[in-house]
Order: structure tokens, then sequence, then C-alpha cells
């Protein structure tokens, strides 16, 4: 059985392939604005107001929705989803998501594909779906993986949920898929009412020490990196990505990062205007970064009442 470990912006690597869906050939190519390098890959999981799942994938310099038949619906009326990963093989593939309600409530489902004697494909939720507490109301919410540090490389390992309220604070609380739980709630800060969205980037290792990093973009315009230590989370600190006033960032109502495989990084993200944004970065997003570069994507707008989520 083959495993599907690898995220694209909360979305496990392989998942098309084991769900069944149609080859990438089938959606419409897109160049991202600025030319990225074909081995930066990334993705947002996207939601129909009939709560079919899709996906917009980057890989190889080219911008893709994959959503005709991908999924089962959602179970529920989600305001934040994220695929924690999965696995399986040529017949059958199973993944588990982890989505936050319009009631207020936290939620885990599994989702089951299996490949059928026509040819064709099954998709069911498998198994229960597990409601967690109750208040889960924000302004924005993400995953993030961070862990042991070998080197200067962060190997993935725990798993954390950062959520933005609605006054500006930023929790963190530690999931378990496999369990089905979220514990340890740790209030990072105050004061974040100017935040517009977070999304989750690639962890760091500082001092030897794994740290969670957020991009953050603000109602100013600023794109901001938080950086929030495993061990010590309210120790956190920030930097400028782009100023305050630069290239609209307070549009954004999701992002995401990720590194390419050889050089720099991808900034996928989506806007009020419902368009797909893609940014690249050759260096890696520094300071007062100069060499950052990209904007909305030529990719059509998305349908009216899409839900995006990075």
């Amino acid at each position: 059985m083959k495993l599907a470990t690898k995220l694209l912006g909360g979305l496990a690597a392989g998942a098309l392939a084991l769900s069944g869906a149609a080859p990438a050939g089938a959606a419409t190519l897109y160049p991202t604005p600025t030319p990225t390098p074909t081995d930066c890959h990334g993705a947002l999981l996207t939601m129909e107001p009939n709560r079919n799942l899709g996906a917009v994938f980057l890989s190889g310099g080219k911008l893709r929705w994959e959503h005709t038949n991908w999924s089962s619906p959602v179970p529920f009326d989600a305001t934040y989803l994220t695929q924690l990963g999965g696995y399986g093989d040529e017949t059958f593939g199973k993944f588990t998501y982890f989505g936050t309600a319009a009631d207020g409530t936290a939620k885990f489902y599994d989702e089951r594909t299996d490949l059928q004697v026509d040819g064709s494909w099954k998709r069911s939720i498998d198994g229960p779906v597990t409601t967690i507490g109750n208040g889960w109301f924000q302004k924005s919410i993400t995953t993030t993986y961070s862990g042991s540090v070998s080197g200067s490389t962060v190997v993935r390992g725990q798993q954390f949920v950062f959520r933005l309220t609605s006054g500006g604070e930023l929790y963190r609380y530690t999931i378990d898929p496999h369990a089905r739980t979220i514990t340890g709630t740790v209030k990072v800060f105050g004061g974040g009412a100017s935040i517009t969205s977070i999304g989750s980037a690639p962890a760091v290792a500082i001092n030897g020490k794994p740290v969670a990093v957020l991009m953050a973009t603000l109602s100013t315009g600023e794109l901001r990196q938080y950086l929030i230590p495993d061990a010590t989370p309210t120790l956190w600190t920030h930097k400028t990505i782009r100023p305050a006033a630069s290239n609209g960032w307070q549009n954004f109502t999701a992002i995401t990062a990720r590194k390419c495989d050889t050089k720099g990084q991808i900034v996928l993200g989506y806007i009020k205007q419902r368009l797909v944004a893609a940014y690249y970065d050759p260096t890696g997003l520094t300071a007062n970064d100069k060499d950052i570069s990209g904007g909305a994507s030529s990719m059509p707008v998305m349908p009216e009442g899409i839900r995006v989520f990075g």
C-alpha cells in the first residue's frame, strides 16, 4: 500500500490519483503570473456551494482547477477545511479531513474511494463524523507541521491548528488526526485585529529548535510572517515580507507558502475578487523582500459562493 503523506498547501500529494479524479491534462492550464520553476508545487482546497470538493494545483509552472467528480460532498457546512493526509493504492484511497462548521463546531471525517469493476470510482464518507467543541468561529484558521530538527532541517512531526479570532487573538492547538482530538490550547498573542488572513509556510529551525511559520496578510496591505517556536509559542517574532500598501495583500482570504524542490518559494492565495493569485521568490521569503513577484493569475473568476481554503 502506498502512503500519500506529502502535503501541498494542506492537500496530500497523490490525492487525485488515489481518489480517481481526472488526470491533470483534463483541466485547463494557466501560466503563473511570474514564470515559476517546474519543481514548485502547491495547492488550495476548494468547496463549491453544493459542498463538492476540488483543488487549485500549481505544478509544472502552471495552475489548474480540478473539481469534476472529485469527492463526496462535505458532510457539513464547512467554514474551514483541510486534508490531514491519506493513504491508498491503485484501487483504494482513504483521506482524513478536519474542518470547522457554520454552527461553531469542529469536525473530523474520512473519505473513502474504491475502484469499481467498470473502471469508475465510488466515493463515500467512511465512518462517522466526529464533532468536538463549540465556539469555533474565527476570522482565519490554518494547520501547520513542525517537529524535530535534523541539522538545519525541520522534520515534519507534530501538527498544530492556529486560529485567528475576529478580535485578533491567535490561538494554537495540538491536533491528533488518529485520535481525532484537539488539545493543548495556547493563546499566542492578542491585538492582531489588523490581520485579515493566516496560512501555513514551511517550518524552520532556529538555534536548533523547530519553529512554526505563518503567513499573514494585514488590512494595511502588508505581507508578514510570524515565527512561533514549538516549545515556547508565546515568544513569537515577526518580519515584514512586503510593506504596507504593497500589491493589495489586504484582499487575500486564503494564503499558503511552500518551498520549491531546488530553489525558491511560492505563495498561493485567493483574493476577494474570486481570483487565484501566485507569487514566486527565487531566494526564499525574507524581510523587506524585493524579489518576490506575481499577482492575480489568468485563471477565470471562481464561481459565486465558492470557498477556498489555504
